[in-house]
């Protein structure tokens, strides 16, 4: 299948022979030899180069992510011989990274020896999509996956949502905050769904329209922010405190709901009980 590829990318034997440190005549009978399993003409020649026929190009969307599956593979089998690790691929939107940051799980997986993590951020379709693909074998955001999907989940926390105001802020002072408090106020919102929704309903349930001044996909740009008097906004706890003190956090008025955290893996990953582990860590913050 990577042949099929290689030959769509180069168009030339040679260069396809030289990208797999193979002899052209090792290419042109591997070629052959696909047409003839598949039964149907893959290639044809034309002023000196090779295309793909229709046949061709109906097989290359499969073939690219057959061979980036076997790409894969290959790299965690090297990893895992090279280093004597499992190679775990975390995948989090960034409320989720920020939540991991600020807890004591990361001190978990450094004293459980037998694994290497890597960890990427996204959104959580995109994350999603990456894990029922293959290419990540943990995702762990704000939202529960689609039924659609074949994977298992658990809920790894729940978070109440705090008003985040800068050091010193006036309603600091207030003995009891009401909603009716915050509508002069401008402001900034996180653009990750699970925490977007959440506040959508917050403010419906408040019955007016509160002007948003920016949106983010950051928390640390969300906190930068609001410590340069741009507005107030609103986060999960669980992505508190700000390690540099130039915010504060008061509970949020109104009627709002629990942000929960969401582990979600392939139901047939190979090595379930790891995955039972990572999400048993502690996810306390420090």
């Amino acid at each position: 299948m990577k042949l099929l590829v290689l030959i769509d990318r180069y168009k030339q034997v040679t260069a396809v022979a030289n990208a797999l440190n193979m002899k052209q005549p090792t290419i042109s009978f591997h070629m052959k030899k696909m047409e003839t399993d598949w039964g149907v003409k893959l290639f044809q020649a034309k002023s000196g180069r090779i295309f793909l026929t229709n046949a061709g190009k109906i097989m290359l969307p499969y073939a690219s992510q057959i061979s980036a599956l076997y790409t894969e593979a290959e790299s965690k089998i090297t990893e895992l011989r090279d280093n004597e690790r499992t190679l775990l691929r975390v995948g989090c939107t960034d409320c989720a990274m920020t939540t991991i940051a600020r807890s004591n799980w990361l001190t978990a997986v450094r004293d459980k020896a037998n694994i290497q993590v890597s960890m990427q951020s996204g959104d959580e379709q995109s994350l999603y999509q990456l894990l029922n693909a293959g290419m990540l074998d943990l995702a762990i955001c704000g939202l529960p996956p689609q039924a659609s999907y074949d994977f298992h989940y658990d809920k790894l926390a729940a978070s109440s949502l705090k008003l985040i105001l800068p050091v010193g802020h006036s309603l600091t002072q207030e003995s009891e905050l009401a909603p009716h408090n915050l509508f002069k106020y401008a402001f900034i919102d996180h653009t990750e769904t699970s925490i977007s929704e959440l506040i959508a309903l917050w403010k419906a349930h408040l019955h007016w329209t509160i002007n948003t001044v920016a949106k983010f996909e950051s928390v640390e740009m969300i906190i930068s922010a609001v410590h340069a008097q741009m507005g107030v906004a609103i986060l999960p706890e669980c992505v508190l405190p700000d390690p540099a003190h130039r915010v504060v956090a008061l509970d949020l008025p109104g009627i709002s709901s629990e942000w929960n955290l969401y582990a979600s893996w392939r139901s047939n990953y190979w090595n379930i009980p790891l995955i039972k582990q990572i999400v048993e860590f502690d996810l306390s913050r420090r």
